[in-house]
């Protein structure tokens, strides 16, 4: 795996979907039995169902103080699922006491780009708001295909 800087996309060529998080000066796994998946089919409903059920979690496991970022980001991610990949999407969240880990997988191989962000733009600022909201984020090839997007975000202050 290659080192990600604040808000760099990593590339993760390991064969498995490794959940694995670098935080600037090491890089961990994140594993929790505060973890949960569910999956939707391609439907732009399915959207709002995922930032509910992410928001859920983050309350039910103790960390309201991310609900707003993850939002924002898992609907960024499974909107790039729907609209570029086609593809229904996996949602898995993960909590730590440091940090929160967002993946949101899909049937499609083709890695994301991230656009030139413009206030004149209409699309392409989804993967500038996941870096922008996140601490680190990248794409790992699922096993079977497809690719996961995550992003990791960490505990706030008093959170």
């Amino acid at each position: 795996m290659t080192r990600a800087e604040s808000g760099s996309v990593v590339r993760d060529d390991a064969t498995s979907a490794l959940r694995r998080v670098s935080t600037g000066e090491a890089e961990h796994d994140v594993t929790s039995d505060r973890s949960d998946t569910r999956t939707w089919s391609a439907d732009v409903a399915h959207i709002a169902e995922a930032r509910r059920f992410v928001a859920r979690h983050l309350t039910e496991h103790g960390r309201p103080d991310v609900v707003p970022d993850a939002r924002l980001i898992v609907s960024e991610l499974a909107t790039n699922a729907l609209v570029h990949a086609g593809t229904g999407f996996t949602v898995t969240v993960d909590v730590e006491d440091d940090t929160v880990l967002l993946r949101v997988a899909d049937g499609s191989t083709h890695l994301p780009v991230v656009g030139e962000l413009g206030l004149e733009r209409a699309h392409g600022r989804g993967l500038g708001i996941v870096a922008a909201l996140s601490d680190a984020w990248g794409i790992t090839p699922e096993p079977g295909g497809g690719k996961s997007v995550w992003a990791s975000i960490p505990a706030r202050p008093g959170g």
